[in-house]
């Protein structure tokens, strides 16, 4: 039989998805519309096969795939 050890535990039953929502004043822009200029890669950009982000040749690292990867990836 285990014996009782007289300091009390305190267990907390908390769910990490019940997350509260609230709403910050002005933070609503259901009713906006954005517009956003899309520019063509350049010549001397790449996409990256990793983060897929456009950088730079200068950031562009070898890689074992042969798919072209950025100097934060490799």
């Amino acid at each position: 039989e285990l014996a009782a050890t007289g300091t009390p535990t305190a267990v907390v039953d908390e769910d990490p998805n019940d997350v509260v929502f609230f709403e910050l004043p002005g933070a609503d822009l259901s009713g906006e519309e954005l517009s956003v200029t899309v520019i063509p890669q350049r010549s001397d950009e790449f996409t990256c096969s990793s983060c897929f982000l456009v950088q730079h040749r200068s950031r562009l690292r070898p890689s074992n795939s042969g798919l072209p990867v950025c100097a934060d990836c490799a």
